[in-house]
């Protein structure tokens, strides 16, 4: 009882001196603290250590090989965060937040953490008032250079880099597969199609179907071994070049999947091109991306979150963002292709389906 009061009593302080309650202050001015402290959890890999818990401090910092009392702090602040609980400030236990963050896990936070807490993509974070001063993306102005061709030169990057849209792309694919047909073809493309995971999961789930991964070298290095593993490697190839200069020929299935997103209209308009290039007369193109809903649209409000911090992640990290239909139904047109149909995919911030032909 008496600890309700005291937090009436806090909230109507805040009330009183004009301030908005506490846990509507923490995100935006202390969300910097919560993620570092996401990212020590994260990165030593105590979602794994404690596993089906609970474990005690002092054998999480053993197995860790941490400092014992820092890490124990540490521990307290991931309750606070909601990453774990704890009953006697002791032994700790994975919450279903934390869970996330086991490399069993089937959505894994721990790349995207690892990836965001980067040095080179945390810096990038901090030239965002540059950039929208400037309209250039702020990872140009933290390093001088555009995030693909920073890549070019960080293999280890690359990789990380690579492997978290591999990681983010793998929740989706479900969905993506039970929620477009793919049965009315016979080879599919995957254009910026990374490591394979992709067309690895439209293979698997359609075993009439052949396929070629195509993107940047750096991008397909991997791309041969997950098509081994998933044994692949007979109905599936590789093919390296820029999608900007050309894209390989010889499929009736085009994918784009949260590749345009990453580039300006001008760029948008060349890639679509030379894929228009690419396709027969009976060739299709299906882009797999979210659409910034029309204003009159009400969307939850943690998806509304969700796809706000994704424009912006584009606003940093390329010269992309995140387009309306209207928008994209122009840049197809210029580049010989028309929208024939848009399909919703349920999964998490409602991805799409859109569906284009040659003109």
């Amino acid at each position: 009882m008496a600890q309700a009061q005291q937090r009436q009593d806090l909230s109507e302080l805040y009330e009183s001196i004009g301030l908005p309650p506490l846990a509507q202050i923490i995100p935006p001015v202390f969300g910097y603290a919560t993620f570092q402290i996401t990212g020590v959890i994260s990165r030593l890999g105590v979602p794994d250590v404690i596993g089906d818990g609970p474990r005690s401090a002092a054998e999480i910092a053993a197995a860790v090989r941490a400092d014992g009392p820092f890490l124990h702090r540490v521990l307290r602040a991931a309750v606070a965060v909601g990453l774990l609980t704890s009953e006697d400030d002791e032994h700790y236990a994975l919450s279903p937040l934390g869970a996330l963050f086991r490399a069993d896990a089937p959505w894994q936070g721990a790349p995207h953490d690892a990836l965001h807490g980067h040095p080179a993509v945390w810096q990038a974070w901090g030239s965002l008032t540059g950039a929208v001063r400037t309209g250039t993306p702020a990872f140009i102005h933290a390093h001088g250079k555009g995030l693909f061709d920073y890549l070019d030169d960080d293999p280890e990057l690359a990789k990380l880099f690579h492997d978290t849209m591999a990681t983010g792309s793998a929740v989706q694919l479900s969905a993506v597969v039970e929620g477009y047909d793919f049965s009315r073809f016979t080879h599919v493309t995957d254009v910026g199609g990374g490591d394979g995971t992709t067309l690895s999961a439209i293979l698997l789930a359609n075993p009439h179907l052949r396929g070629t991964v195509f993107d940047q070298e750096n991008a397909v290095r991997y791309a041969p071994a997950v098509l081994e593993r998933n044994g692949l490697s007979d109905r599936a190839g590789v093919a390296a070049g820029s999608f900007f200069e050309s894209v390989v020929s010889g499929a009736d299935l085009f994918v784009l999947k949260s590749v345009l997103h990453d580039w300006d209209d001008e760029r948008a308009v060349r890639l679509l091109g030379n894929i228009r290039a690419a396709m027969r007369p009976d060739s299709k193109l299906v882009m797999f991306t979210w659409l910034m809903p029309e204003p009159e649209v009400k969307r939850d409000p943690a998806e509304e979150l969700a796809m706000a911090i994704q424009d912006i992640e584009l606003m940093v990290m390329t010269r992309g963002e995140t387009r309306r239909l209207g928008t994209y139904k122009k840049l197809f047109g210029q580049a010989g292709l028309e929208i024939t149909d848009v399909i919703d995919i349920p999964c998490p911030m409602s991805l799409h389906a859109v569906e284009a032909s040659p003109i």
